[in-house]
């Protein structure tokens, strides 16, 4: 997600959505009556018989109705009333229309009330998105090539060769892998793609794992035929990037839950609606973990909750309806909070 703009005085984010999972993070933070400024294509009817349709590109503002994300068409579909348009000759006021939002397309939406967690949602997919400072390491063992990737570039940084010709020796023993580290370091990324055909990648990753270096960056692995240009297209192509950002994502959101299950069984942790609430009131809630299931089917209640823990500065995180571990926090009631001390 590349973000633009965020004005909470107006209740307007402007943003970029860069892979499917945007769309997805989009879809859950419109409501009903929001406004949504964008492009869309429409067949306008001949005006004399025998003329051929035209289609043009109109710019719309839409009062919503709903919003969906569809995952098999890669496109998030906004149906609403429109108030406003252009070329205004075309326009129907008050009449309804669709609007198919698709990636790398600028998305400007105003909000009834545009809530801190929405605010923060958006900051986790710019965060969480592969596109965000990705280190990629396409090699064999022969040729590294590091380079920052997204969905519409690729920014090469580094080529490195290895040194022993002839007879091979073990990859550990070399400088090879020593090169590719050091270098990774001083690109300082904040995640890191090891691709390529063979075995290669796998020695490497265990050989960065060795060094058990603390606040190291994740290191993702996925394989390709080739390395070079053929390498980069097939790991674009293949929506290889967006599997890694769902990975990183859930793993993330998979630790937050295992920390939470921990502390439970020390008594530092409560769940369920009514003993969140207490605790957040009384300043014992650090972090407050919500369920999207939850949320989504209960957002009146869900929002008090998530406002009230942005009153009292307590850490939010939403738990994704499609990470299977959300199951564990809507067997809590949907909604569970780590504390900062024991309650009594």
């Amino acid at each position: 997600m590349k973000l633009l703009k965020i004005d909470r005085k107006e209740n307007e984010v402007i943003c970029i959505p860069e892979g499917l999972d945007d769309l997805w993070h989009l879809e859950k933070i419109i409501d009903k009556d929001d406004i949504i400024y964008a492009s869309t294509d429409r067949k306008i009817k001949p005006a004399k018989e025998g003329e051929k349709a035209m289609r043009i590109n109109l710019f719309l503002e839409l009062q919503v109705i709903d919003a969906h994300f569809h995952e098999y068409s890669e496109e998030l579909r906004v149906n609403g009333i429109i108030l406003s348009g252009k070329p205004e000759e075309y326009i129907e006021l008050r009449s309804h229309h669709s609007v198919e939002i698709r990636t790398g397309e600028k998305v400007k939406l105003k909000k009834k009330n545009l809530a801190q967690w929405q605010i923060e949602r958006l900051k986790k997919a710019q965060n969480a998105s592969a596109t965000s400072k990705l280190l990629v390491v396409l090699l064999d063992d022969e040729e590294a090539e590091l380079a920052f990737i997204n969905h519409y570039s690729i920014s090469r940084k580094a080529t490195i060769k290895e040194k022993i010709r002839g007879k091979r020796f073990k990859q550990e023993k070399s400088d090879y892998f020593d090169e590719i580290f050091n270098k990774i370091k001083s690109l300082e990324p904040k995640k890191i793609l090891l691709a390529g055909p063979g075995f290669v990648k796998e020695n490497l990753k265990k050989f960065i794992d060795d060094k058990k270096i603390k606040g190291f960056p994740q290191v993702m692995i996925e394989t390709t035929a080739s390395i070079g240009e053929t390498g980069y297209k097939e790991l674009l192509a293949s929506g290889k990037l967006e599997s890694i950002e769902k990975q990183l994502q859930m793993g993330k959101e998979s630790k937050i839950i295992e920390e939470f299950l921990a502390v439970l069984a020390k008594g530092k942790a409560e769940y369920g609606k009514n003993e969140v609430i207490k605790a957040i009131t009384q300043g014992a809630a650090q972090r407050v973990i919500i369920a999207e299931t939850f949320l989504m089917q209960n957002r009146k209640e869900a929002e008090e909750i998530l406002n009230l823990a942005e009153q009292y500065k307590c850490e939010v995180e939403i738990i994704s309806s499609r990470n299977p571990q959300e199951k564990n926090i809507v067997g809590f009631g949907g909604v569970v909070t780590t504390l900062r001390y024991k309650l009594e």
